[in-house]
């Protein structure tokens, strides 16, 4: 169908402005980008009759507030989102979580809501809704299958955790207790939240139980471990005990590669009076003591309980000194009394009287150089009469 010039000039004008119109109408809309915005946000929801409000009052109220949830800003310091913070629309509420909630274009109905120790949110115009439980797109369904029912045309819910459940560490750290939790938290950051280990940490494995589990998880303490809100973090003790002839007695720490040699050098070392040659160790949960090697290297493991025996050796009568003196090997009861101050004028060179340990009565000997001292004697030189 052909049109004439006249005709074709009628079609141009019109066009122009139609195209006059909709640049007008960007420009008192803020630019293109808005227009895109509001082009692209969803139909806004509308009260019903019911409540109390004329559709043509809810439309405009619903116009001058359309856009204005969405183009909220919350810092990361006032709230972390639900998929910022790593658990996303799966995290699943529990009372004290604060949510906030958005409803579009209801800015009377959005706010800022804490679930009570009975799992239950209190949200305007729907009363109280069950949250505890649900994660949060299950939530928001729920919010929006409520409005839905007698109260809004097609609700628009989103949720946004602003706060979560603490988590809690215990056991070996400075700090133990209750502690915030923060978005992308880790195990080594929880630590160190709170104070740091101890001393007597295990610094190698932990224990984790996860809220709503009975049972602890055991894992190796590295870096990338996750902590999600409400978990509870275990730090057992690794430390063992030690007392005998060392210089410092007590609770040690158990360092990786520990071995027995370098737990007696951790306690201060052997005493003069130490049995340097062996070490006993009883195990953590057993009743019985193992005789270990000094240089045997052998580890030590947590909860053991080491001791450190004596090799000395008593002497008593006519030496220059009487008392307790350390062991050495092959000594000679004569190279004894050497130790103990050497013999008094008085003394019967010929015979000692010695007790051994574990004996009850003490026996005559002839002294010679061959006699020699065992581990706990107690050598009495006699006076001579004559």
């Amino acid at each position: 169908m052909l049109v004439s010039g006249e005709g074709m000039k009628r079609v141009l004008g019109g066009l122009l402005l139609a195209l006059s119109l909709v640049m007008s109408a960007l420009v008192v809309n803020g630019g293109l980008g808005l227009a895109q915005v509001q082009a692209q946000t969803p139909t806004k929801s509308q009260f019903v009759p019911l409540v109390g409000q004329s559709q043509n009052q809810s439309q405009s109220q619903n116009q001058s507030q359309l856009g204005a949830p969405m183009n909220a800003q919350v810092s990361g310091t006032e709230a972390v989102s639900a998929v910022g913070a790593g658990t996303g629309l799966d995290y699943v509420l529990a009372p004290n979580d604060r949510v906030r909630l958005i409803v579009f274009g209801e800015a009377d109905l959005s706010g800022e809501f804490v679930i009570d120790s009975g799992g239950m949110a209190s949200l305007p115009l729907v009363g109280e809704v069950q949250a505890a439980g649900m994660n949060l797109r299950t939530f928001q369904r729920e919010v929006e299958r409520r409005l839905k029912n007698g109260y809004l045309v097609d609700p628009r819910v989103s949720a946004q955790i602003l706060n979560f459940r603490p988590i809690f560490v215990l056991g070996e750290v400075k700090a133990p207790g209750e502690h915030p939790f923060a978005s992308g938290l880790t195990l080594l950051n929880a630590v160190a939240q709170a104070g740091g280990f101890t001393p007597l940490a295990n610094t190698q494995r932990v224990f984790i139980r996860r809220e709503g589990s009975s049972e602890e998880e055991e894992l190796v303490v590295r870096s990338g471990v996750p902590v999600m809100p409400g978990d509870t973090i275990r730090i057992a003790k690794s430390a063992m005990f030690i007392y005998g002839e060392v210089r410092i007695q007590g609770e040690q720490p158990i360092p990786p590669g520990l071995t027995v040699r370098t737990a007696v050098a951790q306690a201060g070392g052997f005493t003069e009076l130490a049995d340097t040659q062996t070490v006993f160790v009883k195990r953590a949960g057993s009743e019985k003591e193992i005789a270990v090697p000094f240089d045997s290297g052998a580890l030590v493991q947590s909860g053991d309980t080491m001791r450190v025996d004596k090799s000395s050796f008593f002497i008593m009568g006519e030496v220059g000194s009487t008392g307790e003196f350390p062991m050495r090997p092959g000594l000679s009861v004569t190279t004894a009394a050497i130790l103990a101050g050497g013999f008094t004028t008085r003394a019967d060179t010929r015979n000692v009287f010695i007790r051994h340990a574990g004996e009850a009565k003490e026996k005559r000997y002839k002294l010679t150089n061959d006699l020699v001292v065992k581990k706990g004697d107690t050598i009495r030189v006699p006076e001579r009469f004559f």
